[in-house]
């Protein structure tokens, strides 16, 4: 008894003196509740201690701790036991005994109170670990929130400074922008002033111009009849030039051709000495002769009268060289040309009195045209007395038109310098209407800017408003949104556990996939196996038709042999033997080549069958492979939905934690709660449906891979009815019906799961 009391207290006091390690913060006390009534004070101690499990942990009133009340348990055991080795047959001493039986019982049970209280304490412990780091953050959230509520009242206060300012600057603009005015009205109505100067100067040079318009009409008119005199002037001048000039001509003409008679004279001169030879023969023709030289120097006297009309007679004294030419010739030639030398004379003669009559003609013409060149002359000259007037006259005019321009050209210069100043002053008042609009823009810039001031001061208070308003609002969501993140966790967790056994399913199938085409590689090398033994037969059956052969020609030779009819009857008899021999040995040949064709047919036939069951086991496998690729498509797309709803709980869990932070915080509702529920409301809505869509999402994959699992389950037991014969073909079909059968029953485990999250989240769509 002794020592089960000292080892449980040695026990007690190492956890008691374990719970004393812990910070002073963290001590827990048990209350000591004394009992009046009780059968002695060992008794009472374990009573005090079992009274004291369920006590409340605070620092006030009279607590003792347990290894406290230990130590008095154990002496109270030793002083028992002290009482007990003095004097064992007291009548208290059997009391003892009992009570030390009860006492060991209590202990037991104060131990496990103790151990119950311990992990109460260490459970305590944790929260209130756990408690004071969320105050901690709580208290440093707090601080962040009224720094940034003395950030917003700071900023407050600037926009109320910058408010004063902008008020200052608005009065300064103000007086600014009248200023601006006063000083407009007045470059205005001089501007007026100097446009009314400007408008009558203007009207003067507009008469002036007129005026100058007209003489300037005047002055052309003048001298274009001046230039039009002028060309006629000239056209006389040029008359008169070109007469003299044909005048000069017909003078010089007029001394050549007096030349050509001097020559004409020399040569007939020459002609008379010639002819005084022949004068006795040729008198009368001398005297003709000097007839018609009196009539040639009455000729050259009259053409050197009348010289004008040389040109006309010149042809004519051409033809009366000829003429004399043609006489002399006569008169050298002979006599007998007198007469015809006569009969030219008189012809002569009377071409001589024709040409007289045309000079005499030529004469008069030429006095004539004389007469009307002097009257011409006379013309040319009162025209030239005309022009030099009308000149004269134009060049008063052209005075007095330089004059006039100058004045309307310093009249310009006076209008160019009124118009610069005009401009200028336009341009100055331009400049100061655009100073005002720069004003007045300015102005409404301060006005709008003193309004947004106004609106952002507004707006912050709003703000702080509505953050403690958030902050108030947010623990509803949170606290709701809690039970849900917890419950699509677990899901997440099942899904996740579901997903890594599907795809240890995907890998066995893989893996029996696999197989499955070793087997049809051992299949094809057994189907060339046999390929090369219907050959050897073929080549057999070859062999056998060549000594069939062979064996039929020996017949043959026999047979003529046999024909003979020098043999013996041992030849006979051999004949005999050697047709039975061949009957028989064409009978066995005959079923032997029967029985291979059978066997080449059978053959033939399985060959067929393997054929259609490799045709049939790879289309399995390809079935098979685009449903694997079918199924790990939607395993792919079912992990990215999962990893979308991590991604919401994440932020729900984000939002979770603001708003712990802000739970701490704040206590009352501000008057924008009801709109920040309703934003809040809205909010979970949207993501609830998010999260009803990707659920069904999830269900209807589940949905498609249970379709497809029950078509792979059909193709494989079709494919198993095909591939029968073989005995391995059945058995990885039906290992691969088998791993299909598994797939189809996590597939249905993992649609109804999926369901079942939609039901419990209360989103199910109606199907």
């Amino acid at each position: 008894m002794a020592l089960r009391a000292s080892l449980s207290f040695s026990s007690i006091h190492q956890q008691t003196e374990f719970c004393f390690v812990r910070p002073k913060w963290k001590k827990k006390r048990l209350v000591l509740m004394t009992a009046h009534c009780g059968r002695g004070p060992s008794s009472r101690i374990v009573r005090s201690v079992l009274d004291n499990r369920k006590s409340n942990i605070n620092g006030n009133g009279a607590t003792e701790p347990a290894r406290v009340l230990l130590e008095r348990l154990f002496a109270q055991t030793q002083k028992l036991e002290e009482q007990i080795g003095r004097n064992p047959y007291l009548p208290q001493v059997a009391e003892l005994g009992l009570d030390l039986g009860e006492l060991e019982s209590d202990l037991l049970d104060a131990l496990a109170a103790l151990k119950k209280k311990e992990e109460d304490l260490q459970d305590t412990e944790r929260k209130v670990l756990i408690e004071y780091n969320e105050v901690n953050h709580a208290k440093l959230e707090l601080e962040q929130r009224e720094e940034e509520i003395a950030a917003a009242s700071s900023r407050q206060e600037k926009l109320e400074d910058e408010l004063r300012q902008a008020n200052l600057t608005l009065a300064s603009q103000a007086a600014e922008i009248e200023d601006l005015k006063f000083r407009l009205k007045e470059r205005d109505q001089e501007i007026s002033a100097a446009q009314t100067a400007l408008d009558s100067k203007a009207d003067e040079i507009n008469k002036m111009k007129d005026e100058l318009k007209t003489k300037s009409n005047e002055a052309a008119n003048i001298e274009s009849e001046l230039r039009t005199k002028a060309e006629l002037l000239d056209a006389a001048n040029e008359v008169v030039q070109r007469q003299e000039v044909e005048l000069q001509n017909l003078r010089s003409k007029i001394q050549e051709k007096e030349k050509e008679l001097e020559d004409f004279l020399m040569m007939q001169k020459t002609e008379e000495e010639k002819l005084k030879v022949v004068k006795s023969n040729l008198e009368k023709q001398a005297m003709d002769w000097l007839v018609a030289k009196k009539e040639m120097k009455k000729l050259e006297e009259e053409t050197s009268k009348y010289g004008g009309e040389a040109n006309e007679t010149l042809e004519d004294f051409r033809r009366v060289k000829k003429l004399l030419a043609d006489v002399r010739s006569e008169l050298t030639s002979s006599q007998r040309a007198l007469t015809s030398s006569r009969e030219k004379m008189e012809e002569q003669e009377n071409l001589l009195e024709e040409r007289l009559r045309e000079l005499e003609e030529q004469r008069r013409s030429v006095m004539a045209y004389m007469t009307s060149l002097k009257e011409a002359q006379i013309e040319v000259e009162s025209e030239k007395v005309k022009l030099m007037v009308a000149e004269a006259r134009n060049r008063e005019l052209e005075r007095d038109l330089s004059m006039e321009k100058e004045l309307i050209e310093e009249l310009q210069n006076e209008l160019n310098n009124e118009k610069s100043s005009l401009l200028a002053a336009l341009k100055e008042k331009s400049t100061l209407q655009e100073e005002l609009d720069r004003k007045r823009a300015e102005f409404g810039e301060t006005q709008d800017l003193l309004q947004v001031k106004e609106s952002e001061l507004v707006d912050a208070r709003l703000e702080i408003q509505h953050l403690k308003s958030e902050c108030s609002s947010l623990q509803l969501m949170l606290e709701e949104k809690d039970k849900e993140l917890l419950d699509s966790r677990k899901t997440l967790d099942e899904l996740n556990q579901e997903i890594a056994e599907l795809r240890v399913l995907m890998s066995s199938q893989e893996v029996q996939l696999i197989q499955a085409t070793t087997m049809l590689k051992e299949k094809d090398e057994s189907m060339q196996t046999m390929q090369d033994e219907l050959n050897d037969t073929k080549m057999k059956y070859s062999e056998a038709e060549t000594v069939v052969e062979r064996i039929v020609d020996l017949t043959n030779k026999l047979v003529i042999s046999v024909k003979d009819d020098v043999l013996s009857p041992l030849s006979h008899a051999d004949e005999t033997w050697s047709s039975q021999l061949v009957e028989k040995s064409t009978d066995t040949f005959r079923w032997q080549k029967n029985q291979l064709e059978n066997e080449l047919e059978l053959t033939r036939e399985s060959l067929r069958s393997r054929e259609m069951e490799a045709l049939a086991a790879q289309r399995a496998l390809k079935l098979k492979e685009e449903e694997l690729k079918m199924v790990r498509q939607k395993l792919d797309d079912r992990e990215e939905e999962i990893n979308k709803m991590k991604e919401m709980t994440r932020d729900a869990d984000d939002l979770r934690q603001l708003y712990a932070l802000v739970q701490e915080r704040i206590g009352e509702k501000s008057t924008g709660d009801l709109a920040i529920e309703k934003l809040q409301l809205e909010a979970a809505q949207l993501e609830v449906e998010a999260a009803t869509t990707a659920l069904q999402k999830l269900a209807e994959l589940s949905r498609e891979l249970l379709n497809k699992a029950s078509l792979s389950v059909e193709a494989d037991y079709n494919s198993s009815l095909l591939l029968g014969d073989s005995p391995g073909t059945a058995a990885n079909v039906a290992s691969s019906g088998e791993c299909l059968a598994e797939v189809y029953t996590e597939l249905a485990r993992l649609s109804a799961l999926t369901e079942q999250l939609v039901k419990e989240a209360g989103l199910l769509c109606p199907q």
